[in-house]
């Protein structure tokens, strides 16, 4: 799926990342397939946390790398995977991630890089690069469907 670079936020802490990833969240009205990709430790799961609670979810969010794939109650439903651990990528399409694309809920994919095949189905690519110190440079890729609600953010 083809998307176009629809923002770029630079944050200076954890509780800025944070910040974007809730009001990119509140953004969000549909069924979605994020995908975040960035070296380790560069935010991702900050990121997801504001991003779950701008789409309503209220109970804590860590990074499923051990569970893999880890569910939400929102506005939206949600489910938040970490593939990371994963060696081949049929292992997401074993855990049923594919069959949660396209529908009402809101799929989250940390280490999306590691599924090419996902990542093509990505309505958002959120890519996090670190920068000195807690700094943190974040590029919001859309499709055309969805870069009008993000261009719309305002940051």
């Amino acid at each position: 799926m083809s998307r176009i670079l629809a923002h770029t936020v630079r944050t200076t802490d954890a509780a800025e990342t944070e910040r974007f990833g809730a009001a990119l969240g509140e953004r969000i009205r549909r069924g979605a397939c994020v995908c975040l990709t960035g070296p380790l430790g560069a935010g991702k799961t900050v990121f997801v946390k504001g991003l779950c609670r701008g789409l309503g979810a209220v109970d804590p969010v860590t990074s499923p790398t051990f569970i893999l794939m880890e569910s939400f109650a929102g506005r939206l439903p949600i489910v938040h995977v970490d593939l990371y651990r994963l060696e081949h990528e049929r292992e997401v399409e074993d855990i049923g991630v594919f069959d949660m694309v396209d529908g009402e809920t809101v799929v989250i994919a940390e280490w999306g890089e590691r599924s090419p095949a996902l990542l093509e189905e990505a309505d958002l690519e959120i890519r996090i690069e670190p920068g000195e110190g807690t700094a943190r440079t974040i590029h919001v890729h859309a499709t055309p469907d969805f870069a009008p609600e993000i261009r719309e953010l305002t940051w």
